[in-house]
């Protein structure tokens, strides 16, 4: 059957300042707490010499900060932390390897971390609390904090909570769809599978979604909207709603596509409360929750969405 598509929306584009002397595509990008967009950009001659960007949306490049760093780290995640300092951080590490850097706004290294291994996602909150969750790698066996599947750190790096062992949770082998709201990470882990959140040091399971192996998940109140499952279905997306019995499917599924109508292939995604971010290269996509459930929702009748 033919699903309904939701077209992105074209929001802004990323760029380093000196593009002569970088590469085109950037190592690494993140989204902040409140919107903001941040790129990391190799130098050509020389890996180790990156520059940290961070951008506005709107009509062409709006950069709003730069900063010029030297790092051994091969980063796979850039994130804002309070008083304009930068978070990197390599997706790899051997045991106790640095694989964590804040650097200020003028460009010094002002902190160093082990943050684990096999990190899927990481993402900083308002009051500059790290979350970062784990793929099967680095929680399959793993003595550090990835053999939690989630863990919170504090802004020096030092570890602040762990998720749970022999708590009666869902056991996590991937913690698939990590989203920030607020101070709030929310989860759909493999293989169970179980719509969570985490909050201080509480964690809420709402119960086993009945779409499994989405890879982000967008969070409006008590709805869900998951994407990007395994195979054919990199592009779908499922709404569901938490009740008091559970969770449940509301709505039809629908398809992510580019502005163009062209497949939505190969895109960079970060979920941020109820906003999805998507980039290919420079360019910089978005849509909502709202977005999403007008098309969702009306593709089933009024009696399949009651």
């Amino acid at each position: 059957m033919k699903l309904p598509v939701v077209p992105l929306k074209r929001h802004g584009f990323l760029a380093p300042s000196g593009r002569a002397n970088t590469e085109r595509e950037p190592e690494a990008v993140g989204v902040g707490p409140d919107g903001t967009a941040f790129a990391v950009w190799s130098h050509r001659m020389d890996s180790r010499r990156k520059q940290v960007t961070w951008h506005l949306g709107g009509k062409g490049i709006r950069t709003v900060g730069a900063i010029d760093v030297q790092t051994d780290l091969r980063v796979s995640f850039v994130q804002p932390l309070p008083e304009g300092r930068v978070l990197l951080a390599a997706a790899r590490a051997g045991r106790g390897e640095i694989n964590g850097e804040v650097w200020t706004r003028d460009g010094s290294l002002e902190s160093q971390g082990h943050l684990g291994d096999a990190i899927e996602e990481l993402q900083t909150t308002p009051s500059g609390k790290v979350w970062a969750g784990y793929f099967d790698e680095g929680v399959l066996g793993g003595r550090g904090p990835e053999g939690h599947g989630l863990a919170r750190f504090n802004q020096d790096l030092t570890v602040d909570w762990l998720y749970p062992h022999d708590a009666g949770l869902p056991y996590i082998s991937d913690c698939y769809t990590l989203n920030l709201h607020g101070e709030t990470a929310h989860f759909c882990p493999y293989t169970d599978f179980h719509i969570q959140s985490a909050s201080g040091d509480q964690v809420t399971d709402c119960g086993e979604s009945p779409y499994q192996s989405a890879h982000n998940m967008l969070v409006s109140g008590t709805d869900r909207a998951l994407l990007a499952g395994w195979g054919s279905e990199y592009d779908v997306v499922t709404l569901l709603r938490i009740g008091r019995d559970g969770v449940r499917r509301i709505g039809g599924q629908c398809r992510l596509v580019l502005p163009d109508g062209i497949e939505a292939q190969r895109l960079r995604y970060t979920c941020r409360s109820a906003d999805l971010h998507a980039f290919a290269r420079g360019t910089w996509y978005r849509t909502n929750m709202d977005e999403l459930q007008a098309v969702a929702l009306s593709a089933v009748s009024d009696a399949e969405i009651e």
